[in-house]
């Protein structure tokens, strides 16, 4: 099954400039964000933020190089969800190799799509992967350009 990433990511749901200094902050902002957009009921934010906390607490979802793939799979979440949030100033996530997280990929599927939601982490992950690609994201300022980003580089890496 070809998986296009950009099919569950909408240009709202790129964040720039979050401001946080923990990872619960920052998890908590980025469910407020789909939350205002919509995109999440309001009645799930606490299910939600709890489900991701104890998945971080199984082991942090920071890869090393910057980067931070939280993610939850729910019975209350209706659609797969993707939301990116860029940490200006980078904010500890536990990662791998002890370096702050600049780029946080928010994750949320229902219940039911186990398989959908490990290919979409296994591609996110192998996108992710590119140091190079990370800097272009960390220097961008716009959705528009961060989705061509992640076009261009989908195509490189399947």
């Amino acid at each position: 099954m070809q998986i296009n990433i950009l099919e569950y990511l909408d240009k709202k749901d790129i964040i720039f400039q979050i401001k946080g200094k923990s990872k619960k902050s920052i998890l908590t902002f980025l469910v407020d964000h789909l939350i205002a957009t919509k995109k999440i009921d309001k009645k799930c934010r606490k299910e939600i933020i709890k489900a991701l906390l104890q998945r971080e607490e199984m082991g942090s979802t920071a890869i090393g190089g910057g980067i931070a793939l939280p993610h939850v799979r729910l019975e209350n979440i209706k659609k797969v969800i993707l939301c990116i949030g860029i940490v200006s100033k980078g904010v500890n996530f536990d990662s791998l190799d002890g370096e702050p997280v600049y780029i946080i990929t928010l994750l949320l599927s229902p219940q039911k799509e186990a398989g959908l939601h490990l290919k979409i982490l296994a591609l996110l992950a192998r996108i992710l992967k590119d140091k190079y690609f990370i800097q272009r994201l960390r220097e961008t300022s716009k959705p528009e350009e961060i989705i061509s980003l992640f076009q261009r580089q989908q195509s490189l890496v399947e």
